[in-house]
């Protein structure tokens, strides 16, 4: 299975837009270079690009939508198709999904209204095991480790 990354977004600071590159440099155990979530548990966030043009479409927002900041567009990966333990190689680098869902906050509208949010069930978070400089428009290729085979 072969995904194509769409946008790469640092966030410098918190409360401060994100910056959209071409290309970044991802640190094994830190992540994206620059970005204010180095380091930790969740280095980087990832977003398929049909979730995100979902979230643009409702007409009611999620408490999330303005909260979530993905680094890392993907198209071409079904939802729910990454799940902790799997490996997505792109570009020189090779991330490894830490997270596949986001807490809901009973707050939220969406929640309080029983609707289904895809960005909860389709949120992913990834440590880097292998760094490397990563483009848009390169291709990823997700590892399952217990089949030991790309998908």
């Amino acid at each position: 299975m072969a995904a194509k990354i769409t946008a790469l977004i640092r966030y410098n600071k918190k409360g401060e837009p994100g910056e959209v590159l071409e290309e970044v440099e991802l640190i094994a155990g830190l992540g994206m270079e620059g970005n204010m979530h180095q380091g930790g548990e969740r280095q980087l966030c990832l977003l398929t690009a049909e979730v995100r043009e979902w979230m643009d479409s409702c007409s009611e927002k999620g408490l999330c939508f303005r909260r979530f900041k993905e680094n890392m567009l993907i198209e071409g990966l079904p939802d729910g198709v990454l799940r902790p333990g799997m490996l997505l190689q792109t570009g020189e680098a090779v991330l490894q999904v830490c997270e596949s869902r986001k807490h809901c906050f009973t707050e939220c509208w969406l929640v309080s209204h029983s609707i289904r949010c895809r960005l909860s069930e389709c949120a992913i978070f990834a440590v880097v095991k292998h760094g490397g400089t990563v483009r848009v428009g390169d291709k990823g290729l997700v590892y399952q480790l217990h089949l030991g085979k790309f998908l």
